[in-house]
């Protein structure tokens, strides 16, 4: 992605933009790194937004691409996904959206940075399953090692309607 930004000035405008607003060579941290460094939701926040709205851009440029973007209905977003499908939709512009985007990922790495916590995704089995799973754990630990359901997560499908989701 990040070479393809480059050839794309719109793109190439985007991680522009950001640098000014972020304080730092974004398009470098993310195709360069360090991990480390992209590993930080500081970093990995503003990172995924801008990256994803660039990936527009450079599907704009793509022959055919103009007409994909304009035939867009609706967009969605989930958690992060949710400011990229609000900027892609012109609720806010790009500038605002980040700058929310880069107050996001310091309010949560101060989250995580005060607790011992940690975060998985489970694909393929109901919640029940998942539930018992946490049941049996939570046997083996102490109180403040205990795992707990956070959210679910359900994707369907609308075949009659294009749709561009954004994480």
């Amino acid at each position: 992605m990040g070479a393809e930004a480059q050839s794309v000035p719109a793109a190439a405008k985007l991680f522009n933009q950001a640098n000014d607003i972020l304080g730092y060579d974004l398009l470098d941290l993310c195709t360069n790194g360090p991990k480390e460094k992209l590993d930080s939701t500081v970093i990995s926040q503003p990172a995924i937004y801008v990256t994803s709205l660039a990936a527009v851009e450079v599907l704009r440029a793509r022959d055919g691409g103009e007409d994909v973007i304009n035939s867009v209905d609706v967009t969605c977003g989930l958690s992060l996904g949710e400011y990229t499908a609000l900027a892609f939709a012109g609720a806010f512009s790009f500038e605002d959206g980040l700058k929310l985007v880069k107050l996001r990922g310091e309010a949560m790495q101060d989250a995580s940075d005060a607790a011992n916590s940690a975060m998985v995704s489970v694909i393929g089995l109901d919640s029940e399953k998942v539930q018992e799973l946490c049941d049996a754990a939570n046997e083996e630990v102490d109180e403040k090692e205990r795992v707990q359901i956070a959210n679910f997560w359900l994707i369907s499908l609308l075949l009659d309607h294009v749709f561009l989701v954004l994480h």
